[in-house]
């Protein structure tokens, strides 16, 4: 323990270096004020012995009643030489004594007397300390400075402290017994391991000796300190000192005094914008000092203050699940009303209240069929549809005919349909809608599963069942009738006519009434705004559909996958793969397999372009895999272009046009060339090389009528060009459609075709300008492949040009302008949530971006990438 008491000075040094200086000049006084535990005594007891080596007598009281004696004896005699008085704890003395004392102190200025006076600080003898302050020398024994109590505790475990160790001996608060005593608990208990001179805490075991240290800390506060502690306990390690106050039915004005004895003590410190306990063994100390009922009913208390406050429903779902237990009618009462409330904010916690509230319901209960009614529910907004499906159909299989068991029945259909099993889904949505007694409530929503599974089923019943809609429904805002509009539309845009499905579309999306439920017409508004290539309206309705409360999973992944094909048709072609492998990802993990085939569309489309073929193969082989293809959330037309574009890259010329008249005759028919006007130039161009003059006429023909019916689309009218110039060799119309393209892909194209066409005339100046023109649009827009063609034209003319500059792997340089965005954001303290909405993209995909942020700078976490940002500015 030698080492421990000469750790009591560690940090020490100057006021040694005082009291010595004092003794040098032989006489005078030196004040001490020390708390216990930092070294008073020890300092005392060194100074007293420095002084007997340089020739002192050293008179000292044995305790404060024997402190009246030693002056009287001192007041009677000289004391003949050099002398030290020693007196301590003079703030237990009586008045009686200090009185005699400060009668004694002016006589030593001319005796050769040093007094040494000590007390503890703030605890007594203040008037004698305040009397003496501007002559006598002054030590004040503070707390350890942390660098310093770290060091100490190094020392002591043998070990550099991890911030674990730190943090728990941040309770002693700088005095050095106090973490003389916490790590001789801990080397008692076990609980320190020394690896490599790092000293860290174990996480098994019980540190019985350590907690009963901390206990004897928690008890020596006062009752109203030990009440907000253990109030405060029930909401976490962390805490909001209002949250504290509003569940004592108290403000924060008021606990200010007990809030400053528990900080002072070192259980509780400030960590960013709230509280916090020192250490997790001392929250969980005062956590378990609460009797389990009194903690049930604060945590009920904390869940139902939130949940009124409307924000933090997650937090507040946890509480009510810690407060709920089997047979408490109140406690399940208010489960079911939590999930109920927060079940489009936060179908993660509504799920998981929900479901406990059904294993707490006795299977004789009769609020058991509503029960599993929200449960199912909150399961498939959460995005379990798996579990959904299977807790619905379990318990419909049990039920009599009744509201509860249509609910259920319901759900079952929108898990079918959200299962890609749309003929299931129209089958139960039919007979639901025939039964009389389904609640009035339940029927918008039955039609409006109805519809959109008749969309991926039965096209020609679809279009019948919304034209009735929309003929019987008029007026005020109508989710079916929105729904039954955005069919008509989906319907108009594939079979060619644009014009209608615009306008259908932005009818849908001005008659929803739910705008946080009710999300598709304003999705495919989107995707015809994009076809359109209006990216400015797309995107702006992306944002209103992300912008809402709602977090519901499937709109969520609808939105994902809907934002990823127009960021591919805008060119941003990395964001579009990242936006597509997330909801690609959470499609498979959430069971969302209607949402599998428009991710991998657009993967596929990515991979082609960045020269990625046996990916863009799987791909396409993958969705082509599941039978009936989509169809509700991008058109058949688009799907199948896709696979004859990856066919003729992976089989060639043949198989390819082979397509279009074997599994795919109404392709060049359809409406694609009105949402995809580079699809158009492709076809032309692999007719002109399959020597097909009639499919080359074919699809210009087409293009033409397009434009002709719609001429207020321009995306349409440069399509028109591109292709005549394409057909008619027409160097003017091809320059002209470049000029005019909206579409970066387009425009690249008619850029390519140019240079292509007059590669065979005189003018190679001309050819080359254009296909470098083409050739700078691949490159900024990501497209590898494209732009390797382009240079392999290039080369044919004797134009040598250097290939893209390689971003290096690593590094701040290798982060991509995305990248960097979410980075910078991320150093400005922004969550995920907060850079979504600013960067447009979400949640999802800024975490999937951060992930490779971290990959790239060899990092682990945000507080690196902080610290890494400010090196770099």
């Amino acid at each position: 323990m030698s080492g421990n008491r000469d750790g009591l000075f560690r940090g020490r040094e100057g006021e040694r270096a005082l009291l010595d200086g004092v003794l040098a000049e032989g006489t005078g006084v030196a004040l001490v004020d020390g708390a216990a535990g930092t070294g008073k005594t020890r300092l005392l007891t060194e100074t007293a012995r420095t002084a007997e080596r340089r020739g002192f007598t050293v008179v000292t009281a044995r305790d404060e009643l024997d402190q009246p004696f030693l002056l009287a004896r001192l007041a009677e005699r000289d004391p003949g030489g050099p002398t030290l008085v020693v007196l301590d704890d003079l703030h237990l003395a009586e008045p009686g004594t200090l009185a005699a004392l400060r009668a004694l102190l002016p006589n030593s200025v001319q005796q050769q007397v040093v007094w040494l006076l000590a007390r503890r600080c703030g605890e007594g003898a203040d008037r004698l300390f305040a009397a003496l302050a501007r002559t006598a020398a002054h030590v004040e024994l503070r707390p350890l400075p942390d660098d310093v109590a770290a060091q100490f505790v190094a020392d002591l475990a043998g070990g550099v402290p991890d911030h674990d160790l730190c943090a728990l001996a941040a309770t002693a608060q700088g005095n050095p017994a106090a973490l003389i005593r916490l790590v001789t608990a801990l080397r008692d208990d076990d609980q320190l391991v020394v690896t490599e001179e790092r000293a860290a805490l174990r996480t098994d075991g019980s540190p019985r000796r350590t907690e009963a240290l901390l206990r004897e800390r928690i008890t020596a506060l006062s009752g109203g300190a030990r009440h907000l502690l253990q109030v405060a306990s029930v909401f976490g390690p962390r805490f909001e000192p209002g949250d504290v106050a509003e569940l004592l039915a108290s403000s924060t004005a008021v606990l200010v005094p007990a809030l400053d004895e528990v900080i002072g003590a070192g259980l509780v410190t400030a960590a960013e914008d709230r509280l916090a306990f020192r250490h997790e063994l001392v929250w969980r100390l005062v956590a378990d000092s609460v009797p389990a009922p009194v903690r049930r009913a604060l945590h009920r208390e904390a869940g139902e203050m939130l949940l009124g406050r409307g924000d933090a429903a997650a937090t507040a779902a946890r509480h009510l699940l810690h407060g709920a237990r089997r047979g408490d009618v109140r406690s399940i009462d208010g489960l079911v009303t939590a999930a109920k409330a927060v079940l489009w904010q936060a179908p993660d916690a509504s799920a998981e209240l929900a479901v406990r509230a059904l294993e707490l319901t006795d299977q004789t209960s009769p609020s058991l069929p509503n029960r599993t009614v929200t449960a199912v529910r909150a399961l498939v907004a959460a995005g379990r549809l798996t579990a959904a499906h299977a807790l619905a159909e379990d318990s419909v299989a049990g039920q009599v005919p009744s509201p509860s068991a249509a609910k259920l029945r319901h759900c079952v259909a929108v898990t079918t349909l959200l299962g890609a099993r749309c003929a299931e889904s129209v089958e139960l949505a039919d007979v639901l809608l025939t039964e009389t007694d389904l609640p009035a409530e339940l029927v918008p929503w039955v039609e409006i599963t109805r519809l959109m599974a008749l969309l991926g089923h039965d096209r020609h019943r679809a279009q019948e069942v919304a034209d009735a809609v929309v003929r019987s429904r008029r007026g005020a805002p109508d989710d079916v009738l929105a729904t039954a509009l955005a069919v008509l539309a989906a319907l108009a845009r594939d079979s060619g006519r644009p014009g209608t499905a615009l306008e259908l579309a932005r009818a849908g999306a001005r008659a929803v009434s739910s705008h946080d439920l009710c999300a598709y017409p304003q999705l495919l508004l989107a995707t015809l705004h994009a076809g359109l290539r209006e990216f400015g309206e797309a995107e702006g309705l992306l944002r209103r559909v992300r912008g809402g409360p709602s977090s519901v999973v499937t709109r969520e992944l609808l939105t994902a996958v809907v934002h990823a094909r127009v960021l591919l048709q805008a060119g941003r072609i990395e964001e579009a793969a990242s936006e597509a492998h997330t909801a690609l990802a959470a499609a498979e993990d959430t069971g969302h397999t209607v949402l599998l085939a428009p991710a991998l569309v657009v993967l596929a489309l990515v991979a082609l372009h960045t020269g990625d073929l046996p990916a863009a193969v799987e791909h396409v082989e993958r969705y082509r895999g599941t039978g009936q293809v989509d169809g509700i959330v991008f058109s058949h037309g688009f799907y199948q272009w896709a696979d004859v574009l990856v066919t003729y890259v992976h089989r060639g010329l043949e198989p390819a046009l082979g397509l279009l008249h074997g599994r795919y005759p109404d392709l060049v028919e359809s409406g694609l060339f009105a949402e995809e006007p580079r699809a158009a130039g492709w076809f032309v161009r692999r007719a002109a090389e399959a020597g097909d003059d009639g499919l080359a006429k074919a699809v210009v023909d087409r293009v033409e009528r397009l434009a002709e019916e719609n001429p207020g689309f321009r995306a349409v009218a440069a399509t028109a060009l591109h292709v005549r110039g394409l057909l008619d060799g027409d160097t003017a119309l091809l320059r002209l459609a470049s000029e005019q393209h909206r579409d970066p892909w387009a425009r690249a194209n008619a850029a390519e075709d140019l240079g292509a066409v007059l590669a065979a005339t005189p003018d190679r100046a001309a050819s080359v300008k254009a296909l470098e023109t083409a050739l700078g649009l691949y490159r900024e827009i990501g497209a590898s492949r494209d732009g390797a063609r382009v240079l392999g034209r290039l080369r044919k003319l004797g134009r040598r040009r250097r290939a893209a500059p390689v971003r290096p792997s690593s590094g701040w340089s290798s982060l991509d302008d995305t990248e960097r965005a979410i980075a910078n954001l991320v150093a400005k303290g922004r969550t995920n949530r907060q850079i979504s909405t600013q960067l447009f993209m979400s949640p999802h995909t800024v975490n999937f971006h951060l992930r490779k942020i971290f990959r790239k700078l060899g990092i682990s976490s945000r507080v690196e990438l902080v610290l890494r940002s400010r090196d770099e500015d």
